[in-house]
């Protein structure tokens, strides 16, 4: 059975616990920081194999950062890769800020920190493995 990635997380701004949540543990495991929750949420691409979503965080101490998750559902349907970006580089603050806004893939973005990996969705969460 294929995993819907579309429903992974709850994709609604004030109901992205699930997505803050899977964002702030892989930050947490690479040492970037703890977060403390998603200010900001755009949804760039919603489908049935990919998810690509981008927004502002908060980390603990309360700096707003940046950050953008792509999700892609593997050919065997069950798995699923995921690569976090985290805080944008750029030469002003406002293009750090604005870069989500003006771009439609994370590619086209310098970033300062590149997380990736795979999971499994087991009984509807995405397991990293």
């Amino acid at each position: 059975m294929e995993v819907d990635l579309r429903h992974i997380f709850s994709l609604e701004e004030d109901q992205a616990d699930s997505l803050d949540l899977f964002i702030s543990e892989r930050l947490y495991e690479a040492n970037v920081c703890a977060s403390d929750g998603i200010s900001w949420l755009r949804i760039v691409e919603r489908e049935p194999e990919r998810v690509r979503v981008c927004g502002r965080i908060y980390a603990i101490e309360q700096t707003l950062h940046v950050f953008w998750l792509d999700l892609e559902r593997e050919p065997s349907g069950i798995g699923v890769t995921w690569v976090l970006y985290f805080d944008v580089v750029a030469d002003s603050p406002r293009r750090t800020r604005n870069a989500i806004d003006l771009h439609s893939h994370a590619n086209e973005i310098d970033w300062r920190i590149t997380l990736a990996g795979r999971g499994e969705v087991r009984d509807g969460t995405l397991v990293v493995t």
